[in-house]
């Protein structure tokens, strides 16, 4: 019973990747969600920050102790000794030994062999370094952040990416559309142009025209493919799945969602560009927090335990511990410029954050005034696509009565498919506009909920 169920499991998992490896028509939200786990710029990204995490996990350890053990073993020269042979003979002067060498014997004493070695085990730990140790922590701990900021920088960037891509298939599919409506009505009217030729109604000239409309229309049918096809690679190169046929998401119509303020407001307060600056700024206070730390002393406490030793007599201790300090009085006023140059770094990025809340506010206009130029021309053509419609149907009838000519129906119908695409190039920018405003402006998810 256990093992059918872990076979309807992976059978469920499989059928999942399998459909979107295969991927027939999907929607903006899964091609994000499929770029995010399989795009390798995205997946670089990632590793970066678990490195950050690992780095960040390290500079922990600086206040832990550090243990380890450590052996060495020597070869002299020669024995170290001390002759005092001298002394043992005016010793025996004054005692009145007339050969002090057979009573009192040889003085020349070996103090250290040749050969000696010893093993240790040894532990150290910091305990005042000036601050430096806090430092370091909290401007690992930014530069984690940043590594994260920067990841949702690369995944906003590919979301842009995608947006537009994603479009433009839908652009170029819609295209196709389109030059196949108008292909299939030129040829319908080449079909009657012929037909009223032959019974003798309209004179060859006319048939001419529609025949040279009809190849225009097949040059651009066959172009707008073209075009679908360079498109589709682009969206799966992307997101990573081997075929795409179509999207189950639509053009959002054109509309103006909220004032351009909201949108500024948004912009400066969300924007990831604007984080990074930010968290530099406090990486740059905490650069002068480790310079101003060079004029505090640095304690720490270290110790050894003696493992073993061999030819070592003068060494009878087992183990010690001890306490040190280091404290620099004074090293050429380095650590003066230091500091100040710490301090120019601050101001460095305050004058970035400053322009580039200027460049997203003027950014931000642009994306704005294009999305209301989109919509304006969208509306506008809107009322034209009517008035062609009608043209359209007044001049197919004026030729079928003989009172038209075929070159004023195709001059009719090719309007009106130039408005039609006009339509839905306006669509295209909108939603690619629109689109970009709500990534940078933090609002990824409520745009792609939206498609």
């Amino acid at each position: 019973m256990k093992l059918n169920r872990i076979g309807v499991f992976f059978s469920v998992v499989l059928g999942f990747i399998t459909t979107f490896t295969n991927a027939q028509d999907i929607t903006l939200r899964q091609a994000y969600d499929l770029m995010l786990s399989k795009n390798g710029d995205a997946k670089a990204s990632s590793f970066e920050v678990k490195a950050m995490e690992e780095e960040h996990k390290a500079t922990k350890g600086l206040r832990l102790p550090t243990v380890g053990v450590s052996g060495t073993y020597m070869h002299l020269d020669k024995d170290i000794s001390a002759d005092l042979n001298e002394q043992r003979n005016m010793v025996g002067g004054l005692l009145g030994i007339t050969d002090p060498a057979s009573v009192l014997g040889s003085w020349d004493f070996t103090l250290q062999e040749k050969n000696m070695g010893f093993a240790t085990a040894d532990i150290s730990m910091p305990i005042y370094a000036g601050g430096k140790i806090n430092a370091a922590n909290k401007a690992s701990e930014i530069k984690l952040a940043l590594s994260e900021t920067k990841h949702k920088i690369k995944e906003d960037a590919l979301t842009i990416q995608l947006i537009n891509y994603f479009f433009k298939l839908k652009l170029a599919q819609e295209a196709v559309q389109l030059r196949q409506e108008v292909y299939d009505v030129i040829l319908l009217h080449n079909n009657q142009a012929t037909k009223f030729f032959e019974n003798g109604i309209i004179p060859e000239v006319e048939t001419l025209n529609a025949k040279v409309a009809l190849s225009n229309a097949n040059r651009e049918l066959l172009g707008a493919k073209k075009d679908v096809d360079l498109a589709t690679t682009a969206v799966q190169n992307l997101i990573g799945v081997n075929s795409i046929s179509g999207f189950s998401s639509e053009f959002k119509e054109p509309t103006i969602v909220k004032p351009l303020q909201e949108f500024t407001n948004d912009m400066l307060t969300e924007n990831e560009q604007l984080k990074i600056i930010e968290k530099n700024h406090e990486l740059a206070k905490v650069g002068v927090q480790v310079e101003k730390s060079d004029y505090f002393p640095k304690v720490g406490v270290s110790g050894k335990y003696i493992l073993w030793k061999d030819n070592l007599p003068l060494v009878d201790t087992k183990w010690f511990v001890g306490v040190g300090v280091e404290w620099e009085l004074f090293n050429g006023f380095q650590r003066e410029h230091k500091i100040k140059a710490s301090k120019y770094k601050i101001s460095q990025v305050e004058e970035i954050d400053r322009q580039a809340r200027l460049n997203l506010t003027t950014y931000t206009e642009k994306l704005y005034n294009t999305m209301q130029k989109e919509l304006e021309q969208y509306e506008s053509l809107h009322t034209d696509e009517a008035l062609a419609n009608r043209l359209k149907f007044m001049r197919t009838r004026a030729f079928e009565e003989g009172t038209g000519t075929s070159l004023e129906v195709m001059d009719a119908t090719l309007k009106l498919s130039e408005i039609k695409l006009h339509k839905i190039k306006a669509l295209y920018e909108y939603n690619v506009a629109y689109g970009e405003l709500m990534v940078l402006t933090g609002k990824t998810a409520s745009f792609l909920n939206q498609n």
